[in-house]
């Protein structure tokens, strides 16, 4: 608004606002102005240009009044002049018509000229009357005019007002009496309020803009506010340069600790672990995302409380010169992270395990031919020959050989059970002069078994392996200088689980090492034993159970192994009756794709009475039973086979002949068997490696049950 007493010091102020304004315009890409119409509307408000076209009318004693782009008033005119006030108030102007001309009424272009020529532009209408139009622009955008006059540059001449007066159907008396009340204004004069009036709109209309765009910043900016403090899962900050903390939401503020308050100001380096050069590690990320926009980094960071996570996230540059700012947006992956590593060390166990029973599978065979040849070159020697020693050596190291296939089975959960139900306490006090014969003299055990609590379920010697192993890996850890190892069971009291125990008082474990300790053939040892913790996990998982480690470097280890409880009553194991058959009659078809096996079997079942016909797969042995069928006493199939495998043998074998028994031999166990052809299907199992008696055994129970059961038509 232009104060009265001093007009022409509020227009230089308002011109060096408009050229601030135009300059920064100015500076703006091609199109960077975008008016809307409701813009538009804004800025050529006729209520917001009263006050300082009211001072201008007044100061200068010119009529003036804003128009649109096409010369149309918008508002009023202000301090009309008396010769235009009175033919106006007889006759007003109709639409299409110039609204300061009078007669007579023809096309004016002052406004349409200055818009497009972007100058004060002089026009004269046929009565005498002069005006300027004064365009008004934004950023190049041409939006609007201010037309000023209504005054004669001379004295009125009477035959041009006879005219206009006709034209216009006033009183030509009337119209000459106010036409010569007017003072008349010079051209030069009228073009230099004319210029003057161009500075003061243009001033206006900056600070218009101005506040127009203040304002839609102020919404933007609440806008923005509200939404970014409406992210509750995300930090968003930004930062200066020199790192220090600019902005902060309330995400920012719930995963740090900090309010905005606290932290504005502060360096934002107090966010990252002291240890880890946070102030460089800082620097670095902002030269990185200076030189590509932004960068994707995950870093430890710490709260308020001291508490530490993992916040992965984006740092962008923003900005230039002194605006140049850097924002970043951060979450907590820890957990996420965290779920991936066990996803990742649940997927190379797995991996691991199939490999484990891939080898075991191979092995036992090998070991099969192995055992059951030494059995066979055993029961032809008498005992004081002096080979029979050196086959018993033989012996004893294949059932070494045979322990660590076990343990490979039980890794790979594939390993042969027994099931029964017994006290966990009790069977520990069991194997205790076999634990303290095999752990140094330094070292002490300290049991606390709990008496009378629920009994478990599983194999009671792959149990017997978890305690040996965590006593005996335990005393390890303690060294030569000595220590204790302390066993406990107990029961859990949340959930109906039994567990043990196995705290030792060594040198623990550092986190690197407790993330691979179940990895196979990993060890910390000078010389590494094998599969000891990596069988342990396999024998837990198998019987439904749980393992935790806690270790902490120079506190010492403890394991902890829980399995489901069940009642402590105890399921009777029934005794097999053994079948003694000193010799066999019929033929026994063998079906391995091991050709040492299928030799060895035959020569044991023939050395027993049979006879024997041999298969190298499933399919081989599918047709050959099918022509023999009749004189086939029974079958002695392998699981694990190419071209068709023991299961689907089974079932066609099964098609063909219901009856006939089949002994399924395998390195798993004889669950896994079960599982895949029918729990009752099958007449027996043997395990592999097996000893030729242990064969004839098997193969002469299977018979004497098919010949007592009932027969099926």
């Amino acid at each position: 608004m232009i104060p009265r007493k001093d007009p022409l010091s509020r227009v230089t102020a308002a011109d060096e606002t408009w050229n601030a304004v135009e300059t920064n315009l100015s500076r703006a890409e091609p199109g960077a102005v975008d008016l809307s119409p409701q813009c538009r509307d804004e800025l050529l408000d006729p209520g917001a240009w009263s006050s300082v076209l009211e001072t201008f009318a007044s100061t200068m004693r010119l009529a003036v009044a804003l128009t649109d782009p096409e010369g149309r008033l918008l508002g009023q005119c202000r301090n009309p002049q008396p010769a235009w006030r009175m033919a106006r108030a007889t006759s007003p102007a109709s639409d299409g018509e110039c609204p300061f001309c009078l007669a007579p009424p023809v096309a004016c272009s002052a406004v349409t000229d200055a818009l497009r020529t972007n100058t004060v532009v002089i026009v004269e209408d046929q009565a005498g009357l002069a005006h300027v139009a004064v365009p008004l622009s934004i950023g190049g955008v041409q939006i609007g005019a201010l037309v000023a006059g209504q005054v004669f540059n001379r004295y009125p001449e009477p035959l041009r007002l006879q005219r206009a007066a006709r034209a216009l159907g006033v009183s030509q008396q009337r119209l000459w009496e106010e036409a010569v009340r007017q003072v008349p204004i010079a051209r030069a004069t009228l073009l230099v309020y004319g210029n003057l009036l161009l500075t003061l709109g243009q001033a206006v209309l900056g600070q218009r803009y101005a506040a127009v765009l203040d304002r839609m910043l102020a919404q933007t900016s609440r806008r923005f506010h509200l939404f970014i403090d409406a992210v509750r899962d995300h930090a968003l900050l930004t930062m200066a340069p020199a790192t220090r903390v600019t902005s902060w939401n309330s995400g920012a503020e719930r995963l740090f600790g900090y309010t905005a308050a606290e932290i504005i100001g502060q360096d934002a380096a107090c966010l990252l672990l002291p240890g880890d050069a946070p102030r460089e590690v800082l620097r670095q990320a902002m030269l990185a995302a200076d030189n590509s926009g932004w960068v994707d980094r995950e870093v430890w960071r710490i709260r308020k409380d001291g508490t530490r996570f993992l916040g992965g996230g984006v740092l962008a540059a923003m900005g230039d010169g002194d605006a140049r700012e850097y924002g970043e947006l951060i979450r907590d992956v820890t957990l996420l992270r965290r779920s991936e590593q066990d996803m990742q060390q649940a997927q190379k166990l797995e991996a691991i395990g199939v490999l484990a029973g891939g080898i075991a599978h191979d092995f036992n065979n090998l070991l099969t031919g192995i055992v059951g040849s030494l059995s066979v070159v055993k029961t032809r020697l008498v005992p004081d020959d002096p080979s029979f020693s050196l086959v018993e050596i033989a012996e004893q190291s294949s059932v070494r050989a045979a322990e660590l296939v076990a343990q490979l089975l039980a890794y790979a959960g594939k390993g042969q059970f027994v099931i029964t139900r017994f006290d966990f306490s009790k069977l520990i006090a069991g194997m205790l002069p076999l634990i303290a014969a095999s752990i140094p003299k330094s070292v002490e055990l300290d049991l606390a078994l709990k008496p009378a609590m629920p009994w478990i379920e599983g194999d009671a010697s792959q149990i017997r392996q978890i305690v040996m192993n965590l006593i005996i890996n335990g005393a390890e850890a303690i060294g030569p200088e000595g220590g204790t190892v302390r066993v406990s069971t107990g029961e859990s009291q949340t959930d109906t689980r039994v567990f043990l125990e196995v705290k030792d008082s060594g040198s623990g474990m550092s986190q690197t090492t407790q993330a691979r300790i179940f990895d196979p053939f990993f060890t910390t040892k000078f010389l590494g034993r094998g599969l000891g913790l990596a069988a342990v996990s396999g024998i837990v998982r198998d019987h439904q159970g749980t393992i935790h480690v806690a270790s902490t470097p120079g506190q010492g280890t403890t394991f902890t192994v829980s399995f489901p409880a069940v009642p402590p009553v105890p399921i009777p194991v029934a005794d097999r009756p053994r079948v003694i058959v000193t010799r066999g009659a019929g033929t026994i078809l063998v079906v391995d794709d091991e050709p040492s096996l299928r030799q060895l079997a035959k020569v044991v079942l023939q050395d027993s009475g049979y006879s024997v016909l041999v298969a190298a797969d499933g399919r081989e042995a599918i047709e050959i039973f099918r022509e023999n069928t009749p004189k086939i006493a029974a079958i002695l199939l392998d699981m694990s086979m190419s071209v068709m495998g023991g299961s689907e043998a089974f079932r066609l074998l099964r098609e063909i002949q219901p009856d006939v028994p089949i002994i399924i031999s395998s390195g798993y166990s004889e669950k896994s068997a079960r599982e895949e052809c029918g729990f009752d299907t099958i007449s027996e199992f043997i395990q592999k490696p097996y000893h030729a008696a242990k064969l004839v055994e098997t193969i002469q129970q299977a018979i004497h049950h098919s010949a007592k059961a009932p027969r099926t038509s």
